[in-house]
């Protein structure tokens, strides 16, 4: 491995910054000529696979990350296309910052005396609280005041020091890098520690081996996943394994948007976004990104806050249950399939980067419980307004009126259905524009 400013020159080893005293950012290189590809068939899948092409490790600290499944998308044949999703979820964690972490982490050992420090919005706190246990040293992760519970009990779970700090990521990754120096910590923050990323650019290898496709559509935040993966494919290309360098296309939330707006020419928002992975208001990777979707000859593409829900519905019919911010890549995929942007032949690769089980939604309740009577109450308000006798008249089961009353109390407080008015003691209750896109959805 070696690590040179390409700018200025200047050679580095052991201690590696992400940029260059010179203000440019580094880059890792290796002696590609020495690499026997294949080596790799004869070793068991994961990042681990490819380690002629990753850092020297005094000890290599694993859960057996990588080597995720690849699945051809249901998808993909209703439009026509070679759809194929890389399901990230079943990463040891549940996310694909497992790969940067088990690489960043068998690095850092003899720099962690006093333990590790990482500023995330969640996937990477989780990932580093498990492999910090898993390495016995401490973990202090720094993640701002938005983040999914899911996330934040995997954290407390693996026993890491929580350090809330931030409206998001954005802010704390300056904080963690406070910490790293002050305390003696080894930060494994995406955005402050190269070779971390090198763990990641795995995904790139896999990709390869298992479909050579011609686009790879990526969930974009910091833009830190969708860099790796182009390192990955420069590495392939210049192993002389490929001809020609997939497109990437890197999907953004239209209220959080700096690097996909960028690129399409639009406004770019930095607003809280629903898919909060995706919420990273100022990416200290934006360029890096932009390279790799200009280089490729990609693409990016926005969502929106009401696009969310069918995505990680249609993921779920896939068999996968991912986060909203993975989510974004079906909205994405019909986005571009509708502009006749992909050709038949094509081979489109799908990243869910993280699973489901990690977010906390404030819909998680109505999505995957609300059923039964609540359901039928739904459906009823859905034709006409109605009052509670009403409703439990319409019914027509064995259920005493009260209940029902019970049951609207529990829709309103979900926002589901609201008052229309009044008429004497009489409250009349109508969906809510969310109630009304829960049915809509269920019935898709």
């Amino acid at each position: 491995m070696e690590v040179r400013c390409p700018s200025c020159g200047r050679l580095y080893s052991s201690f590696i910054p992400p940029r260059c005293s010179c203000g440019e950012p580094l880059r890792i290189t290796y002696d590609y000529d020495s690499v026997e590809v294949s080596a790799w068939e004869k070793r068991k899948p994961g990042v681990w696979r490819y380690r002629e092409l990753l850092p020297n490790v005094p000890e290599v600290t694993t859960l057996h990350e990588g080597g995720t499944p690849l699945l051809r998308a249901k998808l993909g044949e209703e439009l026509g296309l070679k759809v194929f999703i890389k399901d990230e979820t079943r990463n040891p964690t549940g996310s694909f910052r497992d790969r940067l972490i088990t690489v960043a982490v068998s690095y850092g050992l003899p720099y962690a005396q006093n333990g590790f420090v990482v500023a995330s919005n969640g996937n990477a706190a989780a990932s580093l609280a498990a492999y910090a246990a898993r390495a016995g040293r401490k973990a202090y992760t720094v993640v701002p005041k938005m983040i999914e519970s899911g996330k934040l009990n995997q954290v407390v779970a693996f026993g890491a020091k929580v350090l809330r700090y931030g409206e998001s990521v954005d802010e704390g990754i300056s904080y963690a890098e406070g910490l790293a120096e002050g305390r003696g910590l080894y930060n494994v923050t995406p955005e402050s520690n190269l070779i971390g990323l090198e763990g990641q650019k795995t995904l790139a290898f896999e990709l390869w081996e298992e479909l050579k496709p011609t686009h790879v559509v990526v969930p974009t935040g910091s833009g830190s996943n969708l860099y790796s993966i182009y390192k990955g494919f420069t590495e392939l290309r210049e192993l002389g394994l490929l001809e020609e360098m997939p497109k990437l296309i890197a999907v953004q939330a239209e209220k959080c948007s700096p690097i996909a707006s960028e690129v399409l020419g639009t406004e770019p928002k930095a607003e809280p976004t629903k898919a909060l992975a995706l919420y990273v208001k100022n990416p200290v990777m934006k360029e890096l990104a932009l390279e790799a979707i200009h280089e490729s000859g990609g693409t990016a593409v926005l969502v929106g806050e009401d696009e969310l829900d069918l995505g990680e519905k249609l993921l779920a019919r896939e068999g996968i249950f991912a986060e909203y911010a993975s989510a974004v890549i079906v909205p994405a995929l019909l986005k571009l399939a509708e502009e006749g942007y992909f050709e038949k032949d094509d081979r489109i690769a799908l990243i869910v980067t993280s699973s489901g089980l990690k977010g906390h939604y404030a819909e998680t309740r109505e999505k995957f419980a609300i059923g039964g009577t609540k359901l039928e109450i739904l459906r009823l308000l859905g034709e006409r307004t109605m009052y509670g006798y009403e409703v439990w008249e319409s019914l027509r089961k064995p259920l005493k009126y009260q209940a029902v009353y019970q049951h609207l109390r529990e829709l309103e407080s979900l926002g589901l259905i609201r008052e229309a008015y009044r008429r004497g003691r009489r409250v009349y209750y109508t969906l809510t524009e969310k109630g009304r896109r829960f049915l809509e959805t269920l019935s898709e």
